[in-house]
């Protein structure tokens, strides 16, 4: 007879699949230094993600906050890989202590609600707050799932290609004004701006080059 899995035996896979979403609940991490912006790394509305037991990536309908990874990898950044634990366990967020691998219900019934936003991390008169404002109205993603998903005739393709490398270069432009303005990181710029927007489309097989200091994009 098959065993019935009931517990976790720390084998480690939900936490290499990510880290996890902040929810209104998880603020009280924030405020006592548990967890701190440069942790974090947003997903703006309309970024294509994989959600849970999705098979395919999709749009997300409002911002996410989450943990971010380790480097260029998924696993949560306070995930310890030699003792396959977390190293934040007894402060770790609301998500991580809903997570049953073997029963996933009670994780799916905050999935997508009551979640943080930036906007709830950042203090009002925080400088960059103009910035990202600009970035949100120059750079959305709303429609960005739109644009790949159209017929992909000559044509249409060439003009989805433009609007998305002007997409492209007014985001980098605007994160680069900020960082050096602001002196940030790069772990804050990817709490401030998320992702950039060439590494969302290396995802999907569009990779960015630099030709004499020129952005190009090619499929």
């Amino acid at each position: 007879m098959k065993n019935i899995k009931t517990e976790c035996d720390r084998c480690g896979t939900c936490c290499r699949k990510g880290g996890p979403a902040l929810h209104i609940e998880d603020m009280r991490l924030l405020l006592n230094g548990w967890l701190k912006p440069e942790h974090l790394v947003t997903i703006r509305k309309g970024e294509p993600v994989f959600l849970l037991a999705g098979e395919n990536p999709e749009p997300t309908r409002a911002e996410i906050v989450k943990i971010k990874g380790k480097g260029s990898e998924w696993t949560c950044l306070f995930f310890d890989t030699i003792e396959a634990g977390c190293t934040i366990y007894q402060h770790r967020p609301l998500e991580c202590s809903l997570l049953k691998c073997w029963n996933t219900a009670d994780l799916e019934n905050v999935t997508g609600k009551n979640l943080l936003s930036r906007y709830d991390m950042i203090e009002p008169g925080n400088p960059v707050l103009p910035f990202i404002k600009i970035h949100e109205e120059k750079c959305s993603l709303e429609n960005f799932a739109s644009q790949l998903s159209g017929p992909h005739n000559k044509n249409l393709t060439q003009k989805v290609m433009t609007n998305l490398t002007d997409l492209v270069n007014t985001d980098l432009a605007i994160r680069t004004q900020a960082c050096e303005t602001f002196h940030l990181s790069l772990e804050l710029e990817l709490f401030f701006f998320g992702r950039p927007v060439f590494k969302i489309l290396q995802q999907i097989g569009i990779e960015m080059h630099i030709v004499n200091g020129v952005c190009r994009l090619s499929c």
